[in-house]
């Protein structure tokens, strides 16, 4: 990683596939530049590694496109559809004493909303949402 200590926070840009992931960390000081590294490291892999996870979720977030956010006319998306969506990494960020966050790119899905999945300090999925 090549994090950069900018107005308080270290960031990033990671390619992920072929697209480039803004990665923010907050809540370490420039003087913490090892510890961001080390931290930020351990969250990407952990990313990385869980991913197959995320995707998983793919029928379930199709099912509630379909249901509770499609609109009059508009034709229902399947989970493989879903599965593409949430292999594109927006960003991530990271509060280095809380959890983190991350951001798929699903605007043109939701209605210029991204889904996040939010997961806690100790590594603890804590759900999926719309922002």
């Amino acid at each position: 990683m090549s994090l950069q200590y900018v107005k308080g926070s270290y960031m990033d840009e990671i390619m992920f596939g072929d697209k480039p992931v803004l990665f923010t960390l907050e809540g370490l000081d420039e003087k913490d530049h090892d510890e961001a590294v080390r931290y930020s490291k351990e969250i990407w892999d952990w990313i990385l590694q869980h991913h197959a996870r995320v995707l998983a979720h793919a029928p379930l977030i199709a099912n509630f496109k379909n249901k509770k956010w499609r609109s009059d006319g508009e034709r229902e998306i399947s989970a493989d559809e879903i599965r593409g969506y949430l292999n594109q990494i927006n960003s991530v960020y990271v509060n280095y004493k809380g959890g983190f966050d991350i951001f798929f790119d699903t605007n043109e899905l939701f209605q210029e909303r991204s889904i996040v999945v939010r997961v806690g300090r100790n590594f603890v999925f804590e759900g999926f949402s719309l922002l």
